[in-house]
This record gives C-alpha cells, sequence and structure tokens, in this order.
C-alpha cells in the first residue's frame, strides 16, 4: 500500500510539472529548448524585445554609445565634459591683386 501510494505521489508530481501551455519559459517541454537556445546565444526573447531587427538595433546603439564614451573619449550627457569651441573670430585680410607692368 506504501509504494502505491508513494508512486502515484511521484506520478502527480511529475505530471503536474508537465502541464504548463507556455513553451518560452517552461523547461520541461521540447518546444522551449529554441527560444531558450536562442536567449543563451543572442540575448533576445520574441514575447519581451519584439522583432528581431529592432532588438538588433538597440543593441548596436548601446554598443555605439559605449565604444564612444569609453574608446573615443565623448559622452553627450555629460555637462561636465568639455566641448569643442569655434576659434574666435578672426577676419582674414581682402584678397588683392596686383599686376606689375614692365615698360
Amino acid at each position: 500500500m506504501k509504494r502505491l501510494t508513494l508512486g502515484s505521489l511521484v506520478l502527480l508530481a511529475l505530471t503536474s510539472a508537465c502541464t504548463t501551455p507556455a513553451y518560452e519559459t517552461n523547461h520541461w517541454h521540447f518546444n522551449s529548448v529554441g527560444p531558450r537556445m536562442t536567449y543563451q546565444f543572442f540575448g533576445y526573447r520574441q514575447s519581451r524585445d519584439g522583432d528581431y531587427s529592432s532588438f538588433l538595433a538597440r543593441d548596436m546603439s548601446a554598443a555605439g554609445t559605449t565604444f564612444r564614451r569609453h574608446l573615443v573619449n565623448d559622452n553627450p550627457t555629460n555637462p561636465l565634459m568639455p566641448r569643442a569651441t569655434k576659434p574666435p573670430y578672426r577676419p582674414e585680410p581682402p584678397k588683392v591683386e596686383f599686376e606689375v607692368k614692365n615698360p
């Protein structure tokens, strides 16, 4: 009798763990393998990130901002960072053309 009760409890535990319908977050369903591998390799989840091209655009924009801030030393959101200024106004001399006539 104890084996029947223990077996039914184990069977109940196993079947209740496999009944969730959402495949992306359900570890026990075979259809969750593809989305989980995509998330692990590329960091992309379709349910949260939308279409893949906009996800890549956001990701590349963030990478470009990080590159500019750390390697090029350009942080547009930092108010204390000095900005390049135009040189002061210096008038140029007028262009004068003349000819020397030799008699």
